[in-house]
This record gives C-alpha cells, structure tokens and sequence, in this order.
C-alpha cells in the first residue's frame, strides 16, 4: 500500500445524500450532487446515483466526460461559467449549464441547432457576491436576446452563487431578490421557469433554519454531501456524517529536537517567514506528505497527541512528545480533511485513493 492515502467512506456519503435528499423534499427542493471538491471520481458519483441524485454537477467537462465513461448513467451539469474554447463539449456532454453572459449563450444556441441537440440553461445573476451574474438592470436586454434564440437552447431557469468569491452569505433578502428578478424574466419571456437555484451548502443550512423562500427549489451540494460540513457558517451540520474521509500518512523519521530552529532565519521555500516558540526539546516526527500532495492547512490530526508544526512540499513536521504512546518509523497518522485539503489531496496524482463502501 503506497502513502500517503486519502480514504474515502462512501457509505456515509451516501447516508449524507439520502439524509439531505429527504430533508430538502420536505421543503419542495430538488438537489444536484456536486463532485468537483473530490476530482469527480466515478466511485463518487455511483454513491451519489446510490443515494438518489438525479443531477450530477461539476466545474470540468474533463471531469465530466470521465463519469460518462466509466457509465454512470446520469444528467450532468456544468456549474462554472462556461469557456467559447469548449462549447462544443458542454453540449455533447452536459444537460445543463450556468451561464452569465449574453454572447456566450447565442453561440450555444448556434452549437444547439447545429447539432439539433437540446440543452438547458440557468441564467446567473450577481446576488452580491460579485463572481459571475447578470446584474438586474439587464433582464429586459436579456430576455430580447433569449427571444432570438434557437428552439433547442431552452432556459431552465435562474441561480445565484454565495460565499464564493466575497463571502457574502444567502439570507431570506437576496433569496427573495433572486426569485424576483427570476418573475421578471418569466414575465419578459412569457413562460414560466422550472428552476430558482439558491445556491449551495451555506444555502442548505439557511433552508433548515426557515430562511428560504418558498419559490427556490433548487440547490447545488458539495461541502455538506461531502464532509458533513458548512465553511461559510463554520459550523457541523447535526444530521451529516463529518467522519467521511481521512487522509493518513507514513512517518519517517521520529526524534527529539530543539523547538526553536538554529541559526538566522529568512524565508521558507514558499517565501513565509516562520515563527517558533521555544519549548525547549521535544519529540518530533516527520511524515511523508507535502505541500505538493495536500493543502497542509486543512488538516485536523486524529491521533491524540498530535500537533501539525509545520510543512515543505513533501514532508509534514509533526510534534508527537503528548501522545500516549511513542511513534516509531513507519507508523501511520491519519488527518480530517477539510474542503480545500479534499480538493488538493483528490487532485494530486502523489495521494493514493481509497474507497471503502
């Protein structure tokens, strides 16, 4: 077995997207599995057909493409903005799409008819947040634009992003503005649209403290499905599994050193000058696990005793004097990730990935 490893607990990631699923129901919400934050690996996305998401979403057609291949039967979505350069992708492999610009939407329309293939679109708007969004004064140019549009580009509906670019939070007000900009591109374009999607995770959690409005009945789930968790509000969710993955790592070397470094220091080798309390001598190791394979700063020791010192791109430093019992050589210590130590560790072809179901 090569170190180190990111093990993945499938069976609580589905117990997560059954919990969800039901608890969303309750409120007329639909939800889309989100896969990005683990790489898209079909492993993940059977668990999330297991568990009852009709929707699969991500931010790569690569990542795409590859759980079409390995035939998980699915509708996918691309939730980032899509580029001119793959067009042609999105709609031979995705049924929807977020979209936020005008231009990019009649070239789709273009791809659609020429293929005579259908595909669904939610139109952005910029809640706050200020990442990709129409902003409101632009619905009625928006709706003249869609009118021109070819039969097969259908438009599901409208969305809005939070706490991704500029931490703004969803609350009831936004949500609220959102549902009525989304009436009045309905009411522009003479039909009614299928979908209001509110957001993401932090969205989740305001649903379960009644501060969705009712007419949003879409959300797009990563975080929450994934770990059990919300950023944006800091907080674990009760009724999700959080132990759903661990990263472990072999140590290499265990010994007592000083605490404080030896000599006049500068910069590290990513150009942070580093601080040290000096605690006089301590045992410390050193795992087999970097910058390069994992974001260090995501990660959250499971054994008692265990602190994180600090890190280069491939070797942790750990100081082990509390635990319990003395580490040796060839010990393995296992971590929680958080999100953004999931996505490094997921996408670095030097972690090793398990999936336990």
């Amino acid at each position: 077995m090569s170190y180190p490893i990111l093990r993945v607990h499938t069976g609580k990631i589905r117990e997560n997207g059954e919990r969800m699923i039901e608890e969303c129901a309750k409120h007329g919400i639909s939800l889309w599995g989100v896969s990005k934050g683990i790489s898209a690996f079909p492993e993940i996305a059977r668990t999330y057909k297991e568990a009852g998401f009709k929707v699969i979403a991500d931010s790569r057609i690569a990542n795409i493409k590859k759980m079409r291949a390995s035939g998980v039967d699915s509708d996918y979505a691309l939730i980032r903005i899509p580029m001119r350069s793959e067009l042609e992708d999105v709609i031979e492999n995705c049924n929807y799409s977020l979209v936020s610009d005008i231009g990019t939407i009649e070239a789709m329309s273009v791809v659609c008819a020429r293929k005579k293939k259908e595909h669904k679109c939610v139109i952005m708007f910029d809640m706050g947040d200020l990442r990709e969004g129409f902003w409101f004064t632009e619905i009625d140019s928006l709706a003249e634009s869609i009118k021109k549009l070819s039969g097969f580009l259908k438009i599901a509906g409208v969305g809005a992003n939070f706490s991704c670019a500029s931490g703004v939070l969803p609350t009831n007000k936004n949500l609220s503005q959102l549902v009525n900009y989304g009436e009045r591109l309905e009411s522009a374009l003479g039909y009614r649209l299928d979908i209001y999607s509110g957001g993401g995770t932090c969205s989740f959690v305001q649903m379960l403290r009644g501060n969705v409005p009712d007419r949003i009945n879409s959300l797009r789930m990563g975080e929450a499905l994934l770990l059990g968790k919300d950023t944006s509000f800091c907080i674990d969710i009760d009724m999700l599994n959080q132990d759903t993955m661990e990263i472990e790592a072999e140590l290499v070397e265990v010994r007592e050193k000083p605490t404080l470094p030896i000599g006049e220091i500068g910069r590290d080798a990513f150009g942070n000058v580093p601080v040290f309390e000096d605690r006089g001598n301590r045992l410390r190791g050193i795992l087999g696990i970097g910058r390069q394979d994992v974001n260090i700063n995501g990660l959250t020791p499971l054994d008692e005793g265990v602190k994180i010192i600090t890190a280069s791109s491939d070797h942790l430093l750990v100081d082990v004097e509390d635990c319990s019992k003395r580490p040796k050589v060839g010990d393995v210590l296992r971590f929680r990730p958080d999100y953004s130590a999931m996505l490094s560790s997921s996408t670095s072809p030097y972690v090793t990935k398990i999936f336990e179901g």
